[in-house]
């Protein structure tokens, strides 16, 4: 039987949004569930599907000791505020200057009363993996979110922190370049993709016959994600595969400055292209990065973090 506080949980991504009822000891009682989200529709349907999956934990959460609600969203945000202020990045700009807690509670007043407390993803997920994970014990950890961009995170001694020795101004690597690059241009989904649509052109060049990626046209490569190139790669295609082998090399030049500084015992990986590390981990590792281990629970690590920084806030015990 399940007892003690619980938080209502949100782990808000770019396409989805995963929920769950997390305890104070990390144990998640309800979900994790995964709902679709329009991020590029208007704030009636943001809202609107915040709303929904919210109330459906709260049913489902009826019997249990709800103290709050903790949110894991993207930035730039206002966490004290709950506002958002993404603006052109192609997501969320439908909710942009919106307190994001009052139009939802509007929305579900069955959810009025209870307190919201709001973090950053990269740190929601590092704090799971610090506090129940595999960063648990680390000494100096840093944490890295491989999807739609590429999120960061440093510990030192079991706590998260922004600045000091070898971390980057604020904690974040996704604004830093590369060969006049961004990192978040490299280290992302769209990194991946653009990897392999290069291979693919290589390929392509003079090819009357190849592998099944070389056979499709720029163009219509463009309509693949990082989930279809990983697809191709399980299924040994050569593009793909080489696509991953640079994606590695790119994960340890490309911060290459930062592991120096800040020297990390371990890095670990989330988001959707941390999945396929038996893919791109060896090439990183022969291109001299630090020891790369995947989160022990990639779909936890966020609502369990959320939750932490709730309690941790709130002085719910």
């Amino acid at each position: 039987m399940t007892s003690g506080p619980a938080v209502l949980c949100l782990d808000v991504g770019g396409s989805s949004v995963k929920s769950g009822v997390v305890l104070g000891d990390g144990l998640v009682v309800v979900g994790p569930n995964r709902a679709r989200i329009h991020s590029r529709g208007t704030a009636e349907q943001v809202v609107g599907t915040l709303a929904n999956v919210l109330l459906t934990l709260r049913r489902r959460a009826e019997d249990l000791d709800v103290r709050g609600i903790g949110v894991s969203m993207p930035g730039p945000f206002d966490y004290d505020a709950g506002v958002s202020a993404m603006q052109g990045l192609s997501k969320y700009d439908g909710i942009h200057g919106l307190p994001l807690a009052e139009a939802v509670t509007t929305r579900a007043p069955a959810l009025a009363g209870l307190p919201w407390r709001w973090i950053n993803d990269a740190h929601a997920f590092a704090l799971g993996e610090l506090r129940f994970g595999a960063a648990v014990g680390v000494a100096r950890a840093m944490f890295l979110t491989l999807g739609t961009g590429c999120g960061s995170a440093f510990s030192v001694n079991g706590e998260l922190v922004t600045s000091g020795h070898g971390v980057p101004d604020g904690g974040v690597v996704y604004p830093l370049e590369y060969q006049g690059v961004m990192i978040d241009d490299l280290l992302s989904g769209r990194g991946l993709v653009r990897l392999w649509r290069e291979e693919i052109e290589a390929r392509s060049a003079g090819a009357a016959h190849g592998s099944s990626s070389a056979k499709r046209s720029s163009a219509g490569a463009r309509r693949y994600s990082a989930r279809h190139v990983g697809l191709l790669a399980d299924d040994d295609d050569p593009a793909a595969l080489a696509a991953f082998h640079r994606f590695g090399a790119l994960l340890a030049t490309a911060l290459a400055e930062v592991y120096a500084a800040f020297e990390p015992e371990v890095v670990v990986l989330g988001g959707q292209v941390s999945r396929s590390l038996p893919l791109f981990g060896p090439a990183a590792s022969e291109a001299g990065a630090p020891p790369l281990k995947l989160a022990d629970a990639p779909d936890l690590a966020a609502l369990r973090g959320a939750a932490v920084h709730f309690f941790a806030k709130t002085g719910v015990a």
